[in-house]
């Protein structure tokens, strides 16, 4: 029961990134956190010490190249700490098939949005007008997207372009696939 109650929330918080991404470019820093949090309260009790600092060791890794990547501007702050977080609950060699999936699944993201630039924009508008009505209607979910920057809960928007791909999207369902294949990704 507990293990599924991790993965359920899991999985949440990664389609919550998932959404908030498409709509917004940006991934909300607070459901990053959450995962960290959710990790660090499962995997001292659950996890061999040997596993721990594998994943440690993967995590530090995987967040100095992202970080490299980002400085060379070829991914988004967000993206790099997102794999990272990830790449902290996959492990070694869990990491090789996140990643796999997530470059297989940002291909086919990328071949989507080229076919369909026209209706992308309209389709992410679609997405935050909803949040904006759901907001008004339970204030509550303006704090999920707290720390995410300009968003639903303040009421403005980025023009969303539709030659940006949200790779967020790509990264979260990567996460959900590795997360089936290796229930707690072990």
């Amino acid at each position: 029961m507990f293990f599924l109650l991790i993965k359920i929330i899991y999985i949440i918080i990664n389609v919550l990134i998932g959404i908030y991404d498409f709509s917004f470019y940006r991934i909300p820093n607070s459901l990053l956190a959450l995962l960290l949090i959710l990790y660090g309260l499962f995997a001292p009790f659950l996890l061999s010490t040997n596993d721990l600092v594998n994943s440690l060791i993967v995590f530090v890794l995987t967040l100095a190249i992202g970080l490299a990547l980002f400085a060379a501007k070829l991914i988004g702050a967000g993206d790099a700490k997102y794999v990272s977080v990830i790449a902290l609950w996959a492990g070694f060699p869990g990491v090789l098939q996140f990643l796999f999936f997530t470059t297989m699944i940002g291909g086919i993201l990328a071949v989507l949005f080229l076919l369909l630039r026209d209706h992308i924009g309209r389709f992410s508008d679609y997405i935050w007008s909803n949040f904006q009505k759901a907001e008004k209607h339970i204030p509550i979910l303006q704090y999920v997207w707290v720390g995410s920057g300009v968003g639903p809960e303040r009421g403005e928007r980025d023009n969303i372009s539709s030659k940006v791909i949200p790779y967020g999207v790509a990264i979260a369902a990567g996460a959900i696939i590795v997360m089936q294949l290796h229930p707690l990704v072990r």
